[in-house]
């Protein structure tokens, strides 16, 4: 058996030790946004693959035009077109221009191209109104991707902008971390699937909802399944969805009474657990452990403690497996504007709303009016570790920013 009533630094470490990201999986660049690359992203090909016009406009010789001003004009001959997806066919050579369009070819000899609103085309003849220096409103072989470029290093996140580039590279697969699948699991006699009618005593499965909500904001799957409080069907629950998921969470059974059977049925199945039970508050009751190669966590039955134990422990190492940062949520600097206590000896999580002003915002904890509802007026969390009892109004604090309808401060 595992540790049990560990503190939550060890909680962390040991939920993470020897973790190791899922393979990777190739994909198009616009279905990659928002993975993790599992190796470098390098271009394949130069872009643009040879050098053209930025405008529309003439190409021609910056040394025939280097004097050229409205009160005393150049006149060059133009020898012709060149547009866009076709090489040049015509060469510049002094005292001629090409007339060119944005995107086009760049014709052999041209070393600058004139903007055609400096410019007056007579047809046969173009008379310039200014100069252009060498490289004026030319796009280089490569400027844009060039062959060999690293366009974002192994572990990076892929993005539409990182897509748009990949493409022009000669891309047109990426390698990215999997996302990994998930089974949950809810158990007890009370608890409902949302849509079916309740019997007295009974509740919809919310904690269900809620983390698999979570699971697709960060564009995960999750399958689910409802068991009652007994060892078969538990068991039945989570041997269905063993051969088809990465990660299994369970909801509820995970604490001390009689009908707690949830870490006991996973033992009976070869489950290694690593601990069971966290000093953190809320969701204590934790636990995590491997089914054979399969990690495993039990998650608290009360919907602060499913969710809290979830949010910092459980979507963590979910996202380290799909090759991110373990770190769900980015942190803004606040003000406390109440004091906030914990336990000398545990780890506390206090749920706040983040107001006034966006750069300096105050963090006000949140009264615990009902488990459900406080969870879901807050937008930030704001984390007490062991040792610390109690910190003051006015101190400046860390806190986890959630998304949530009511934060100015936008989502993650």
């Amino acid at each position: 058996m595992g540790r049990h009533d560990v503190g939550f630094d060890e909680a962390w470490a040991l939920t993470f030790d020897g973790l190791r990201p899922l393979p990777d999986e190739q994909l198009p660049p616009a279905d990659a946004v928002g993975r993790t690359v599992a190796h470098d992203v390098v271009a394949r090909i130069d872009c643009p693959g040879d050098s053209t016009s930025a405008r529309d406009g003439f190409a021609l010789c910056a040394s025939d035009v280097a004097a050229a001003s409205p009160d005393r004009p150049v006149l060059l001959q133009v020898r012709g077109e060149a547009g866009a997806g076709h090489a040049a066919a015509t060469t510049v050579t002094p005292g001629t221009a090409v007339r060119v369009t944005s995107g086009s070819c760049v014709p052999e000899g041209a070393d600058a191209v004139l903007a055609s609103e400096f410019a007056i085309d007579d047809g046969a003849t173009v008379r310039c109104l200014r100069d252009a220096g060498v490289g004026r409103n030319v796009q280089g072989r490569g400027s844009e991707v060039a062959s060999g470029e690293v366009l974002l290093a192994r572990g990076g996140r892929f993005t539409p902008a990182i897509a748009g580039l990949a493409a022009a590279g000669g891309l047109d697969r990426i390698a990215v971390v999997q996302r990994p699948r998930v089974g949950l699991v809810a158990t007890g006699d009370e608890v409902v699937e949302p849509g079916c009618v309740l019997c007295a005593g009974q509740v919809y499965a919310s904690n269900l909802v809620t983390l698999l909500a979570w699971l697709r904001l960060y564009g995960m799957q999750g399958a689910t399944r409802v068991a009652g409080d007994t060892a078969a069907d538990i068991e039945r629950a989570v041997q269905e969805l063993l051969p088809h998921v990465d990660v299994v969470l369970t909801s509820g059974g995970a604490w001390k009474s009689a009908r707690d059977l949830t870490p006991d049925v996973l033992r009976s199945l070869g489950w290694r657990d690593r601990y069971h039970r966290v000093r953190m508050g809320p969701g204590k009751a934790v636990a995590f452990g491997l089914l054979d190669a399969t990690p495993c966590f039990c998650l608290p039955g009360g919907p602060a403690s499913n969710e809290m134990a979830f949010l910092q422990l459980a979507l963590p190492y979910l996202l380290a497996l799909a090759g991110a940062a373990p770190r769900a949520f980015p942190t803004v600097r606040a003000t406390l504007a109440a004091d906030v206590r914990g336990d000398l000896d545990w780890t506390q999580f206090i749920p706040v709303r983040l107001e006034g002003d966006p750069a300096a915002p105050l963090a006000l904890p949140m009264a615990l009016r009902g488990r459900l509802r406080s969870r879901a007026d807050a937008d930030g969390l704001v984390r007490l570790s062991e040792g610390l009892e109690v910190m003051v109004a006015g101190t400046a604090v860390d806190v986890q920013r959630l998304p949530s309808p009511w934060s100015g401060l936008g989502t993650v």
